[in-house]
């Protein structure tokens, strides 16, 4: 009998002010053409750019992040999907991360690899023309987990990396190419063998001994890292790869949400798989260094265990029950949670699995003293929670704090500043969690 498991990362509902018919023109020329640009302040950048909407992704401000339609550089030339402007612990620009080409916020895929290696032609022509100069190989980055191939152009005061990466086609084994992203890095030149090649303010990886350094202890209660990056996910089902990115970026690990789309197989539309997405931290742990463990994975016999307790409590409680029959030989696992009363559900899993509701608290706390996020999948919309993009389905997002006095979990969905830290009670969110996963460093 087959089962359709929740995803870890749907396609969301998306709610923005951004609708897509909104064609303003938005041109980021200023990053690419001024020579003063990379010691602008952050008060700088806002008069700069104001007009053309930015949101800071972190109330420290250490990073802005343009998206929507008409964004482009070079009087409209290279269009872009989006862009990430990165600003050093000074507060001044350290690079500028400009996606030309992702798979997940592209209308139309680039379906051969003819096409995309002329497209890459088309930019490198145009970069060479634009700034003059002639570009070096930098060949396939090793700190790249996908080993993104890469040119430089140098022409002071700015280093500019063009990187791609795509799957290559293997017939034998049934895998079709797939484009997977073109971006451009610029960076001062002084700092060009980091600010090219490593995540925000050029991080080092950190030692797991260092990490209790970052929990925060509240007057009200909340046990909470500090520190943790914002990664704005945008409108497409990235979740689960984006809350990874943000982990790995809090380790100080070169890894972004694309390349973890490429490894896991994710799509824009129909998310990341828990089997697939596992199967990627897997992967990485040896060449990255980190140890990934699963607290709490998804499994068929639990989850018809927590129907039959739903059940039971749904009659108690005088509510419809549902039914959890196969048609056509499929469990809708979704189907089945979407008919789930959240009230009921909350008491059926918090009274009738004391032991695993005890469990869910205690690691919480252990791993949150010892500054470890916890990556937490989940189903949405069964009980209330603050306004999100996405209403209802799989999803994952990060625990980061506890609070004993209140009995409320504190996390963090990557959506952007003012999803930077949320918080429910505590049975609320055993009640929606699906599984529990967290990597560590190694110790130093």
């Amino acid at each position: 009998m087959k089962s359709l498991i929740p995803l870890l990362l749907s396609a969301s509902f998306w709610v923005t002010s951004l609708e897509a018919q909104e064609t303003g023109a938005r041109a980021l020329d200023a990053l690419v053409e001024g020579e003063g640009v990379w010691g602008w302040d952050t008060d700088q950048f806002q008069q700069q750019f104001q007009s053309l909407r930015f949101d800071w992704l972190s109330e420290k401000r250490d990073q802005a992040r343009f998206f929507g339609p008409g964004l482009s550089l070079w009087q409209g030339s290279v269009p872009l999907k989006e862009a990430i402007i990165e600003f050093s612990t000074e507060g001044r620009p350290s690079r500028f991360n400009f996606s030309l080409y992702n798979r997940g916020d592209a209308e139309t895929l680039i379906a051969s690899r003819e096409r995309f290696e002329a497209r890459l032609q088309e930019l490198r022509d145009f970069l060479t023309r634009t700034l003059g100069v002639q570009p070096v190989e930098r060949g396939k980055d090793k700190t790249s987990v996908v080993a993104a191939e890469g040119l430089v152009w140098s022409r002071p005061p700015s280093a500019y990396l063009l990187e791609s990466s795509y799957q290559r086609e293997v017939k034998s084994r049934g895998i079709s190419f797939q484009a997977e992203f073109i971006r451009l890095r610029v960076a001062p030149v002084a700092g060009t063998a980091s600010g090219l090649t490593a995540t925000t303010n050029a991080a080092v990886p950190v030692g797991r001994g260092s990490l209790t350094a970052n929990v925060r202890r509240e007057d009200n209660g909340d046990v909470v890292i500090s520190g943790v990056p914002m990664v704005d996910q945008g409108p497409k089902g990235y979740c689960a790869v984006a809350t990874a990115e943000r982990v790995f970026k809090y380790y100080g690990l070169p890894v972004d949400q694309h390349e973890m789309a490429q490894i896991a197989g994710s799509s824009s539309e129909g998310g990341t798989s828990p089997d697939k997405m596992y199967a990627a931290l897997n992967k990485l742990e040896g060449r990255l260094g980190v140890s990934v463990r699963v607290i709490e994975d998804w499994d068929f016999r639990k989850f018809m265990d927590r129907v039959a307790d739903y059940n039971r409590e749904a009659k108690k409680a005088k509510k419809p029950e549902v039914d959890a029959s196969p048609r056509g030989g499929v469990i809708y696992v979704d189907e089945i949670l979407g008919k789930m009363d959240g009230e009921v559900l909350r008491t059926a899993r918090t009274d009738r699995d004391r032991s695993g509701f005890g469990k869910f608290q205690r690691t919480l706390a252990g791993l949150i003293e010892q500054g470890i996020p916890v990556m937490w999948s989940v189903s949405l919309g069964l009980l209330p929670e603050p306004e999100i993009p996405q209403a209802s389905g799989g999803h994952m997002r990060l625990l980061i704090g506890y609070n004993a006095k209140t009995n409320e979990a504190l996390y963090t969905d990557s959506w952007g500043a003012e999803h930077a830290l949320k918080r429910m009670p505590l049975a609320n969110a055993y009640a929606i969690t699906n599984g529990l996963y967290y990597m560590q460093p190694r110790a130093k």
